[in-house]
């Protein structure tokens, strides 16, 4: 589906589930982000407005990362609801999240991009808000979990700040064949 220099996003199969939930689960990353029984992310697969994405590198198709985006093409949005690696540190979160946003705007003619994430991690926020980000807001003791009642910063990026950010080369050309 995606390429870009080191990494390729396709939609996960049902096979590969256990996979995407060894990651999902795994302590570093649910504190984080959302998580779903198994029997969920099946009902997702078969969602045509729900993309679930491995994300493996191209030198041997090991998955190390998932995304789940929800698609609105009446309103032009495209929600990242998850994204979690089990490799962390090497800029693979970055360099899917340009594929990500760029087949957003460029491919499926979003008009808008966007996100939540936990007030309290710090890695997520610190990358979204170096690709431009607008913080919408925060929404307060918004959503139970292990660790209480957190709050949740929503992020959002539109087409024209897109364009105006690709103009400035905030996005890195690290796609395969220049795409």
């Amino acid at each position: 589906m995606l390429t870009t220099k080191r990494l390729f996003l396709e939609k996960f199969t049902a096979e590969e589930l256990p996979k995407l939930m060894e990651i999902e689960h795994a302590p570093e990353n649910c504190k984080f982000t959302w998580t779903n029984t198994i029997e969920e992310h099946r009902e997702e697969l078969k969602d045509p407005n729900v993309l679930t994405l491995a994300v493996k590198k191209r030198e041997n198709c090991d998955i190390i990362g998932d995304v789940i985006i929800n698609l609105d093409f009446d309103s032009r949005w495209f929600e990242i609801k998850r994204i979690a690696f089990s490799e962390k540190g090497s800029g693979y979160g970055r360099e899917t999240m340009n594929a990500l946003i760029k087949y957003a705007f460029e491919d499926l003619n979003m008009n808008k991009v966007w996100l939540e994430a936990y007030t309290d991690n710090k890695v997520g926020r610190n990358l979204y808000e170096s690709l431009g980000f607008h913080i919408d807001g925060i929404l307060r003791q918004h959503h139970k979990t292990e660790r209480g009642i957190l709050d949740q910063m929503q992020f959002s990026m539109l087409i024209g700040e897109y364009r105006e950010l690709k103009e400035k080369g905030v996005f890195q050309d690290n796609f395969k064949d220049g795409k």
